[in-house]
């Protein structure tokens, strides 16, 4: 398997999977909390419903994570490939995105630790660390949006790699998700999904694509 056809893979397997997991799994395991909550009070109901559910929970989120991290490193990997060019924007937007792999890391970490905590009967610490693991999330879309921008351009400037139409789709978004946390919740979500399923067309096409 050479990299362009693992790049495909992941940038196939795993966003398809990471939505499967966060969008019907999560739910289903674990359940839903009450978005109108306040801060707060969300992050509170976040740490009871997973001591309810504490090992079950524990994978689920391990395994959402894994995918998202695996879509991340499908991302990075293309941006490195380039090497016409585009090769100085791709190899830019792959160092941003590998710095976008921490971030799911130490939120995974600092919820977890949370959960731990929690489970110790120290609920006001608990939920501040719940709160520092949301935070941690703030700046996720800020830069995924700037690694899509730079792959975007890199993509435009090299010609062949994909489609226009997904390349001119992935700047978008990547534009579309830059003001990030001045974004409605909804509507952020709603344009990482649509940008999630650009990446797995961008993989079908990589995949199908004769050197």
């Amino acid at each position: 398997m050479n990299t362009r056809v693992f790049t495909s893979w992941l940038l196939i397997i795993c966003p398809i999977a990471m939505m499967v997991v966060f969008i019907v799994l999560e739910p289903l395991v674990i359940g839903e909390i009450d978005e109108s909550l306040a801060v707060r009070e969300r992050a509170l109901a976040t740490l009871e419903t997973f001591s309810d559910n504490e090992v079950p929970g524990y994978f689920v989120n391990i395994l959402g994570v894994v995918f998202m991290l695996g879509t991340i490193s499908g991302l990075a990997l293309l941006g490195k490939s380039l090497d016409g060019n585009g090769a100085a924007l791709g190899t830019v937007s792959s160092l941003i995105f590998t710095a976008v792999l921490a971030i799911p890391v130490i939120a995974l970490g600092l919820s977890l630790s949370a959960g731990e905590i929690f489970a110790e009967g120290y609920t006001d610490t608990a939920v501040s660390v719940e709160l520092m693991a949301e935070s941690t999330f703030m700046g996720f879309p800020i830069f995924l949006g700037l690694g899509y921008i730079l792959l975007g351009l890199g993509l435009l400037l090299e010609k062949g790699t994909l489609p226009i139409v997904l390349t001119g789709l992935l700047l978008l978004a990547g534009v579309v998700m830059l003001p990030g946390i001045l974004l409605d919740p909804g509507f952020g979500f709603l344009v990482f999904a649509i940008s999630m399923l650009v990446v797995v067309a961008s993989g079908v096409f990589l995949l199908r694509r004769s050197d």
